[in-house]
C-alpha cells in the first residue's frame, strides 16, 4: 500500500460505521451531543421562538374566559328564567300582590300598586275574566320569554293569545297590554252592555216564587246568592279594545232554581214549632231533599245530647265493641280519667244493650265511647256528616273536636256533649242515613244538584239501630211521639248547654232534641226537632216532631 493511501485511511480510522438502515447517524437536518451539523462551533443549539410559548397561553386564557362567559350567560338566563316564572305563576293565579312584587323596581316606579291593581281589576270586569290558564314557558332568549296564555271568561268566548315577558335586572318589566291577549298599547278593554237578561226566581216544588213567603225570607235570599249566575243570565254585550270590538254575545234568560221544599210541609212545620226558640228540619232519606226548614234549623248549632247516641251505637256495633245481645251494670253514673259523668236526672240505669239505648244511659255510653276509641268515634261521626260543610244555604256544618285526648273528652263527646254541636238539619241527616239503611244521603236545598251518596254504615249495623230506635218511642223515652198505625224510630236528647256532669235537671240549662223517621222500615221522611232551654227531649220535642211526621206521611 502506499504512503499516500494509508495516510488517506488513516484519516478516517477514528469515523463512524456507515449508516445502517433506521439508525440516523450524523447528517445533516441531524443533531448528536452538543455540536450541530459537522459539530462545528458556528453551529449551536438553535433558540426557540417566544411564541411557541406565547401561543397555546393564549390559547388558554381565551378558553378560560369563554368557559368565564359561558357561565355568566347561563346564570343570568336562569335568572331571567326565575324572574318570569314567579311572574306567570302569578298571573294564572290572579294573584295581583304576587305579580307585583315580581316586576322589576323600574316598572314599580312607573306603575304605583295601587294604579296597578286598579289596571288589572278593571280589564278583569271588562272580559268578565273566569280563569287564566298558561301553556310551557319558552327558554329566555335575549331576554324575552314568552308563554301561550288563555284566559276564560264567563260572557264572552275564550281567548288565546301569547304573554311576552322583556325580564330585566331585577324582574319583569311590566306593559298594560299584557293584561288580556290581544291587547294592543294604548287600548283600554272595556264591556258594553247592549240588551239585558230576564231574570229567573228561586221556585218551590209546586213552581211558586220562594220569595213570596216570608217564613224563608233568609233562606231564600241565601239560595238567590248561592246560584246567583244561573238565575240573574247572561246579558247582550260586546268586548271592546279601545274602539275594536273583539267579541260579541248574545243575551241569554237566566234559568229559575227548583227548591226541595215542600210548602205544606213547611207550613206544618213553621205551626208545630210555633213561638218556641228553635228549630225543626224535615228531610227525604233517599234524596236528602231538604222538604221543610223552620226556625233556627240550620243556623245555630248546639250540642246535641243523647242523639248523638246513635252515631255511638252504629260505631260500637260496626267495631265490634258490643253486640245487641251485650249487657251492662245498673248505675247512676260513669267515672273517666277521675271525673263523674251521670245519667240525665241521676237515675240508674243499664242492662241490655238496647234497654240502655231506650233509656238513654249515660253511664253505658260514655264507657262505650272510650272503647270506642276518640279517633274511631270521630271518624264515624264525619261519616254521618259532621265536619262536613253543608250544600244547603246559611246552614251551619254539624262538628265534632278532631283531638278528644283523653277519656272524659271521649266519654262526653260519645253522649253529645264536650265540644259537639249540631243543628236539627244536621242530626235529622243522621237518623235519614240510619232509615236509608246506612246510605247517607248529603242534604241538598235545590233539584238542580246532584244526589250524592256515602255508606256510612253496614246496612246490617243500620238495622240494629233501627231496631232498637223503634224500642226508644214504643217503650222509652220517645213515647210521645207515637203515631197510630205508623212505626216511628227515634231517638230523645237532653243536652246540657254548661257541662255540670251531676246529673240535676234544670230546664233552663238543656236543650231538647228529638231525632225520628217513618215509616220505620221504609222512611218517607226524618225529622230534626231541638227546642233552646226547655228540658227533656222526650217530654218537649217528640211531640213536635209527631205533628210534623203526621203531616208529611199525610202529604
Amino acid at each position: 500500500m502506499s504512503r499516500r493511501r494509508r495516510r488517506r485511511r488513516s484519516m478516517f480510522a477514528s469515523a463512524p460505521p456507515r449508516r445502517s438502515a433506521g439508525v440516523p447517524w450524523l447528517e445533516p437536518g441531524h443533531r448528536a451531543g452538543g455540536g450541530g451539523y459537522g459539530g462545528g462551533r458556528g453551529h449551536g443549539r438553535r433558540r426557540r421562538s417566544p411564541l411557541v410559548y406565547l401561543v397555546p397561553l393564549i390559547l388558554i386564557v381565551a378558553a378560560a374566559g369563554v368557559v368565564v362567559a359561558v357561565v355568566h350567560h347561563n346564570r343570568e338566563v336562569d335568572r331571567q328564567r326565575d324572574r318570569a316564572a314567579k311572574f306567570v305563576k302569578a298571573y294564572a293565579a290572579r294573584d295581583a300582590t304576587q305579580m307585583y312584587d315580581a316586576l322589576d323596581s323600574a316598572s314599580q316606579r312607573r306603575y304605583p300598586r295601587a294604579a296597578f291593581d286598579s289596571e288589572l281589576k278593571r280589564a278583569d270586569r271588562a272580559a268578565d275574566v273566569e280563569a287564566r290558564r298558561v301553556g310551557r314557558s319558552s327558554d329566555p332568549k335575549g331576554g324575552v320569554v314568552t308563554v301561550p296564555v288563555t284566559v276564560t271568561s264567563r260572557t264572552f268566548p275564550t281567548m288565546h293569545g301569547q304573554l311576552t315577558l322583556k325580564v330585566s335586572g331585577d324582574g319583569v318589566v311590566w306593559d298594560p297590554t299584557m293584561r288580556l291577549p290581544g291587547l294592543r298599547r294604548g287600548e283600554s278593554p272595556r264591556r258594553r252592555t247592549l240588551t239585558a237578561a230576564h231574570q229567573a226566581t228561586v221556585l218551590n216544588r209546586q213552581g211558586q216564587d220562594l220569595s213570596l213567603d216570608p217564613v224563608l225570607n233568609i233562606f231564600t235570599k241565601g239560595l238567590r246568592q248561592r246560584y246567583h249566575d244561573r238565575l240573574a243570565g247572561t246579558d247582550g254585550a260586546e268586548l271592546l279594545y279601545g274602539r275594536r270590538k273583539v267579541a260579541k254575545v248574545s243575551a241569554h234568560a237566566g234559568r229559575s232554581v227548583h227548591s226541595t221544599l215542600r210548602p205544606g210541609l213547611q207550613r206544618a212545620a213553621t205551626e208545630a214549632l210555633g213561638s218556641k226558640l228553635g228549630g225543626v228540619a224535615v228531610i227525604k232519606p233517599k234524596t236528602g231533599d231538604v222538604l221543610a226548614l223552620a226556625g233556627i234549623a240550620v243556623s245555630a248549632p248546639q250540642p246535641p245530647g243523647s242523639t248523638f247516641k246513635i252515631i255511638t251505637l252504629s260505631a260500637a256495633l260496626a267495631d265490634g265493641k258490643a253486640t245487641p245481645a251485650s249487657s251492662y251494670p245498673v248505675r247512676t253514673f260513669a267515672t273517666l280519667s277521675g271525673v263523674k259523668l251521670a245519667n240525665a236526672s241521676g237515675e240508674q240505669c243499664g242492662g241490655s244493650l238496647a234497654k240502655s239505648f231506650a233509656d238513654s244511659c249515660n253511664s253505658v255510653f260514655a264507657p262505650l265511647g272510650v272503647a270506642v276509641g276518640g279517633r274511631r268515634l270521630v271518624q264515624r261521626a264525619e261519616a254521618f256528616g259532621f265536619n262536613e260543610t253543608p250544600r244547603v244555604p246559611v246552614a251551619k256544618a254539624n262538628t265534632i273536636k278532631k283531638d278528644l285526648p283523653d277519656a272524659i273528652n271521649i266519654g262526653s263527646a260519645a253522649i253529645g256533649q264536650n265540644t259537639d254541636l249540631a243543628t236539627p238539619l244536621g242530626m235529622a241527616s243522621v237518623g235519614a242515613t240510619i232509615g236509608n239503611h246506612g246510605v247517607r244521603a248529603k242534604p241538598r236545598a235545590v233539584t238542580e244538584d246532584p244526589v250524592i251518596k256515602n255508606r256510612a254504615v253496614s246496612a246490617k249495623v243500620a238495622g240494629q239501630v233501627r231496631d232498637m230506635m223503634i224500642g226508644v218511642v214504643q217503650g222509652g223515652t220517645g213515647t210521645s211521639a207515637q203515631i197510630p198505625g205508623v212505626t216511628v224510630a227515634g231517638k230523645t236528647g237532653t243536652a246540657e248547654l254548661r257541662f255540670t256532669g251531676n246529673g240535676s235537671s234544670d230546664p233552663s240549662n238543656t236543650d231538647a232534641w228529638f231525632v225520628a223517621f217513618a215509616p220505620a222500615n221504609d222512611p218517607k221522611v226524618a225529622v230534626g226537632v231541638m227546642l233552646v232551654g226547655a228540658g227533656a227531649g222526650g217530654k218537649a220535642a217528640a211531640p213536635i216532631a209527631k205533628k210534623v211526621l203526621q203531616a208529611a206521611l199525610a202529604g
